[in-house]
Formats: C-alpha cells, structure tokens, sequence
C-alpha cells in the first residue's frame, strides 16, 4: 500500500514537470520497422485506417527524450502527415487530457503498458497493430462496458474489419493488463488542436528513487530557509 502512495506521489510530480515541457521538437518519419495493418473500426467516428506504432525522435522534453521514439495514436478523429519537425505540439499530463474519465483511462494505459515493458520496438506487425487497437480500446469504450473479451461488442470502441489472429492479440493484452495490480507508468499526451494526438509513456521510478528526491527536495527548502 505504501508502495502504491508513494508511486502515486511521484505521479502527481511527473504530470507537473510532463505540463511544463517546452520547446519540443517532435520528429515522426513513419510506422515502425514492424510495420502495420489495416483495420476498420468505430467509435467517435468509424474510419478504414492503417494502425500500428510509429516511430521518429522526440527532443526538448525533459524525461521523454528519445531516439528513436516510439508511439501510438491517441484519437480517432484526427489526422496527420509524416513530418520532420511537426509544430505545435506541447504536452499535456493524462489526468487533464482524457477529462471525466480520465482516471479509468489512465489507469487502463499504465496498466498495459506495464504488462508490455513500456512503448518498445514490436515484435512484428501484429503485434504492432494490436496494441494499437488495445490503446483506443482502452481509451474509448465506457467503464461499463469495457469488453476485454471481444472488440466487436461495446458502445465507445469496435473493430469491424480487422485480422482474427490481430483482434484476439488485442484482447489477449487487455486481459493480461486488468490483472496488473499497480501500473508502473505514467500517462501523457503529445497534443496539437488540428492534428492527430499521440501517446507519451514514462517509467515511474522506484519508490527508493522518490524517496531520496523528497529528501534532496526538503534538504534544499531547509538550506534556503536557514539563509533567508
């Protein structure tokens, strides 16, 4: 349990300094080298879509950083074009982003990518594809009809045309994420108001880890108290 408070703590700081990040330059060049695959699906809008993982560069965005970086779409209802740089992106913590439900999300998300090891390279283009379709499950379909056992039945998320094999991957990984106890990741969003939106995951460090940022955080404000 203490564990668990104190992961939540270090959540709370991380969505603080996710806001904050400025600057950033976000390159995307393509669907990663796993490749992707073309589905259909429904939910705020029904569309025919390639979906997989892309990958490119994220720079200027202290603690997510990355070369190459890896992500999944985040909505249904936006587009993009492959870009190097892409503007007017800026970062938004999870917990704002996803609004009423966001709780629900956040923990969805953290909770699968706990069960996957964080946001990697994918195995093949199944793979790819189907932790994308396990992303906007978990993002679209309602608490109360959160399906783990089949994509074709819900009334936020369907998959009406996709591969067997892809589509039973999918609800495999969100069966295998709701029997996660505590996630080890936090929740973010690349977010721009005219383009697509995409997925920033960041390990939380261990609980020894935070506890010896508290101690230097509360060593510093004692040190500036004392001189002031």
């Amino acid at each position: 349990m203490k564990s668990t408070l104190i992961r939540g703590a270090l959540g709370a700081m991380l969505l603080g300094s996710a806001i904050s990040a400025s600057a950033l330059t976000l390159n995307l060049t393509g669907f990663s080298t796993a490749g992707a695959q073309t589905v259909s699906v429904t939910g705020p809008t029904s569309s025919t879509v390639n979906a997989g993982a892309f990958t490119g560069s994220l720079s200027g965005a202290p603690g997510f950083d990355a070369n190459p970086f890896y992500t999944y779409c985040v909505e249904l209802t936006q587009t993009f074009a492959f870009g190097s740089p892409l503007p007017g992106y800026s970062i938004v913590g999870g917990m704002s982003y996803f609004g009423a439900n966001a709780a629900t999300i956040v923990d969805r998300l953290g909770k699968l990518f706990t069960h996957l090891g964080g946001v990697n390279l994918p195995a093949d283009a199944q793979t790819s594809t189907a932790i994308q379709l396990a992303v906007w499950d978990s993002i679209y379909e309602s608490a109360g009809s959160f399906n783990t056992g089949s994509m074709s039945v819900g009334t936020g998320f369907q998959v009406t045309s996709a591969s067997a094999a892809t589509v039973l991957q999918a609800t495999n990984l969100l069966a295998s994420a709701a029997l996660v106890t505590n996630s080890m990741y936090s929740i973010s969003v690349l977010t721009n108001s005219s383009q697509q939106d995409f997925l920033l995951i960041r390990e939380l460090p261990l609980p020894g880890t935070l506890a010896l940022s508290a101690f230097g955080l509360l060593a510093l404000a004692m040190v500036r108290r004392r001189r002031a």
